[in-house]
């Protein structure tokens, strides 16, 4: 137990949200703790339980939950908007929280026998390995995986389920899948060190050999198309959406939180500075001073196009309401914010001059979080920018291929 996870208590259900302003007002009401466990969060490798407990007890985690199964049913502009606002007080937990709370819709698309073995702990977290190495086969009642093995499993050391990406062999070509498995099905491989976004955990996990049953496995052609049993189940079209145009939405929240929290940090060191400076030495900041305002503004549109976009898929009456060019416009919109934030960071950092460099820095935490954030494949500029193009002008869209693993 961490010394941040002392008389954490758990209630016995989350709190229900009303609204986006509900979510929001609870997650800033979270967040100034959440901030002062930044530095203990990257020192430890690991988002404190305290900061894990304290966001499910608001209800946080279940923002796209839906309400048969305790949650608030809210959607992905909800969710945009409490992974900046936590992420703006520490990187690695808004990080953490967009995974946990929004690759959690995936569980929804399972069949509802499995939805509701997962859900039966109102405190259940899920976390993912899209891509996971090894071999599945169909076998009576199920399938049976081999030497599976994952990297990037972000919150995992706080998941009790994991949903994992393998395709299952033995017929003309591979037929991909999702499976959700318990933990007692895979270890944990401590191997998360790295340049930033150290408190994210982001472990590698293996699972030698375990046997998954039927209910428990969909298949990514269906997820693909807004057609799986589970999926129909429940009434809401939120639940019917191709899942490769809802993930990136559970991440690009927290790049935009870290970008505003390095011009908050940048600020108030500057306004400490300015406040010792002669009047005329002032005078000689106005580049800095533009400088701040132009990344923040940035951060703002960046942020205004998440949302919108977010609202879209909250509002879509279904699959059939998200054309080609309107999920290349997704997929554009995502990279243009991660990449607008990581711009924007870099930009103030470069003015903070060499107290900006020392690990004591929270600017300097941000900048290596940041970086670190922007380099997950959803964000690949020349893929997004290249698809918009192509379907703008009428081509079929590109592949979205993933970079080393990730």
């Amino acid at each position: 137990m961490l010394a941040t996870d002392v008389g954490v208590a758990t209630p016995a259900r989350p709190a229900v949200l009303g609204s986006r302003s509900e979510a929001l007002a609870a997650a800033a009401a979270v967040a100034a703790r959440v901030r002062a466990r930044a530095r203990q969060t990257e020192a430890d490798r690991l988002v404190p339980r305290a900061s894990i407990a304290e966001i499910g007890a608001a209800g946080l985690f279940g923002l796209v939950t839906p309400r048969c199964f305790g949650g608030s049913e809210l959607g992905f502009a909800a969710l945009v908007e409490v992974t900046a606002e936590l992420a703006s007080a520490c990187g690695s937990t808004g990080w953490v929280f967009g995974v946990l709370a929004g690759h959690s819709w995936l569980l929804n698309l399972f069949p509802v026998e499995a939805q509701r073995e997962v859900f039966a702990d109102p405190h259940v977290l899920t976390a993912t390995v899209f891509r996971l190495g090894g071999s599945v086969e169909r076998v009576s009642g199920g399938f049976r995986l081999t030497s599976g093995e994952g990297r990037f499993c972000s919150g995992v050391d706080h998941a009790s389920w994991i949903i994992v990406g393998c395709p299952v062999s033995g017929g003309d070509a591979p037929d991909p899948h999702f499976f959700v498995l318990p933990r007692s099905d895979f270890e944990i491989i401590d191997d998360w060190y790295t340049a930033g976004m150290r408190g994210t955990g982001s472990r590698s996990i293996r699972a030698k050999e375990c046997f998954i049953p039927a209910h428990r496995a969909v298949r990514v052609q269906e997820m693909a198309s807004g057609s799986t049993p589970g999926a129909r189940f429940h009434a809401r079209a939120l639940y019917r959406m191709p899942f490769q145009a809802v993930s990136p939405f559970s991440l690009v929240g927290a790049p935009l939180g870290m970008a505003r929290a390095a011009v908050r940090a940048f600020a108030e060191s500057l306004r400490g500075s300015i406040q010792k400076m002669p009047p005329e030495h002032v005078s000689a900041q106005a580049a800095t001073f533009a400088r701040l305002a132009s990344a923040s503004a940035d951060i703002d549109a960046a942020y205004a196009l998440a949302v919108a976009d977010a609202l879209t898929l909250d509002e879509a009456p279904g699959p059939e309401g998200l054309d080609a060019l309107v999920l290349a416009r997704f997929q554009r919109n995502w990279a243009y914010a991660a990449q607008t934030a990581r711009h924007a960071v870099n930009h103030v950092f470069e003015a903070a001059g060499g107290s900006g460099i020392y690990d004591a820095s929270d600017l300097q935490r941000i900048w290596r979080d940041v970086n670190s954030a922007a380099q997950h494949f959803a964000f690949t500029w020349d893929t997004a920018m290249n698809n918009y193009g192509r379907v703008l002008i009428g081509l079929t869209p590109s592949a979205m291929v993933p970079r080393g693993g990730r």
